[in-house]
């Protein structure tokens, strides 16, 4: 029987191009739909900075570590534990896949080098992980926005990177910034995150 691919015949850059397109156009629908990790941050996030607001103004005893740790934890375990259950049609090498993961992969890795580091180091600075981290998720949705073809989720990008415009300007950094930073979570996370789970079940 004769193999229809022959992998030792040359290709030409144009065929190695319309095979990558072809790699990203049949993972375009799964990544786009994906919402259930935004809506798992967006929630976590959300709660986190409105407890950690209410700390700051005496509402809850002062604390930033019994918020933080917990909420990471959570939410890496769960994460561990959607990948562990995934269904192994989901576990691809597509380019689309890869980009998208692999971006949200880093912006989680490095605000949370950044977090421990810092309270080690006692460095911590609230302004700077601000910055990072809406930067951070403003060039992720970019990424997200660019191998789906979804192009309102750049709209969502531009959004943290206000968000890192307007805390860049702050002259005090006080404590109604956590406030400004849950409500972007909700709106700027768990929202698209759901828009996204209803076009996965509209899509079943």
């Amino acid at each position: 029987m004769t193999n229809d691919i022959d992998n030792s015949a040359p290709r030409n850059p144009a065929e190695d191009l319309a095979l990558i397109r072809q790699m990203m156009e049949a993972a375009r629908d799964k990544v786009a739909v994906s919402g259930i990790h935004f809506i798992l941050w967006g929630v976590l996030l959300t709660v986190a900075f409105f407890l950690q607001y209410l700390s700051v103004h005496r509402y809850l005893p002062e604390m930033m570590v019994e918020i933080w740790a917990p909420m990471m934890a959570i939410g890496w375990a769960i994460e561990f534990w959607i990948a562990r259950h995934r269904a192994p049609v989901t576990r691809t090498s597509n380019p689309a896949v890869v980009a998208h993961s692999s971006s949200w992969t880093v912006v989680g890795v490095t605000t949370l080098i950044y977090f421990w580091l810092s309270v080690v180091t006692d460095t911590f600075d609230p302004k700077t992980i601000t910055i990072l981290s809406a930067g951070l998720m403003g060039g992720a949705y970019w990424v997200t926005s660019a191998v789906t073809g979804v192009r309102w989720l750049k709209f969502i990008a531009l959004g943290w990177w206000l968000v890192l415009a307007y805390a860049t300007t702050l002259q005090v950094y006080d404590g109604e910034m956590l406030l400004v930073m849950a409500a972007s979570s909700g709106l700027l996370l768990t929202l698209p995150g759901f828009v996204m789970r209803r076009l996965d079940d509209s899509e079943e």
